[in-house]
């Protein structure tokens, strides 16, 4: 069973959890990829949290979850806004065998969001290449994977996770309005974060096991039956050029693979990317 603790962090205030501690912690007394669960009131950002954690003690298991995040980011340092008690904010951290593609792991991570979603709360959602999780044209979840490296050698693997649950569009800024939502504006009543985070948990302890089994195919399929603009044309923007082509798939380790017109085949890893988009529609990243 996980060890419970709850932390104060960057108050002197009393705690305030809205969460239901004790039904997440009971109903994830099993979950093979938990060791501890760690409940903070207010922080900047739970994967700053984690990077600590794995520069004091390690800490392989820790899931991190906060009421609040400050400086909460997605990729590129983009702002991810965390209003208090309303969403899901939280990074597990992971020693993952260096066979495995971090980029899969942020696949992974996806796929057991899409599925918490859709098992609690029977809403259709859609997977953007490489971190996104989307209600129509409109993101509700996003995915933070980073690499803690020792040397040359990644010691630790943070999968930092925001989904929008119970936001108003007054929770966001005047920017994030026009391309975000929440379960709550989808559904139009609360949704329970606690059903949420255990479900998505469940689903990411059975992906990390295929990882573990090195059975990437099965992921990578789950993930491309639930991809959005499949076969469709995309501008990719990368550091160093822009690539449009066809959406054909992606391979084994979670790269982008892209058909320009020329029929040359890409393979583009998310490292690389600043926007990825489709041609023909307004810039959703």
């Amino acid at each position: 069973m996980p060890d419970f603790t709850v932390r104060l962090v960057e108050s002197k205030m009393p705690i305030y959890l809205s969460l239901d501690t004790d039904f997440v912690l009971k109903k994830l007394q099993h979950a093979d990829i938990l060791k501890r669960i760690l409940f903070l009131d207010k922080t900047t950002s739970t994967n700053d949290i984690a990077k600590t954690i794995v520069e004091e003690e390690g800490g392989h298991g820790t899931l991190i979850i906060a009421e609040e995040q400050t400086a909460g980011r997605g990729r590129k340092s983009n702002k991810w806004i965390s209003a208090r008690g309303k969403g899901l904010y939280f990074t597990l951290i992971l020693g993952v065998p260096v066979t495995v593609s971090i980029q899969l792991i942020t696949l992974a991570a996806g796929v057991a969001v899409a599925k918490a979603i859709c098992s609690s709360c029977s809403l259709s959602t859609g997977l953007k290449w490489p971190n996104d999780v989307y209600i129509g044209e409109r993101k509700v979840a996003g995915i933070l994977t980073e690499a803690v490296t020792k040397g040359h050698e990644t010691v630790k693997v943070l999968v930092g996770v925001g989904i929008n649950v119970n936001n108003d569009l007054t929770d966001f800024d005047t920017e994030t309005r026009l391309t975000a939502t929440s379960l709550k504006i989808a559904l139009g009543i609360e949704v329970p974060r606690e059903e949420i985070l255990v479900s998505f948990v469940e689903k990411f302890d059975e992906m990390h096991r295929k990882l573990l089994e090195g059975d990437s195919s099965q992921i990578v399929k789950e993930w491309l039956q639930m991809a959005l603009y499949k076969g469709e044309e995309l501008e990719v923007q990368t550091e160093k050029t822009s690539i449009v082509g066809k959406f054909v798939g992606v391979n084994e380790a979670g790269a982008l693979i892209i058909r320009d017109h020329e029929q040359n085949l890409h393979e583009i890893w998310a490292v690389d990317v600043i926007k990825c988009r489709k041609t023909s529609l307004k810039d959703h990243s």
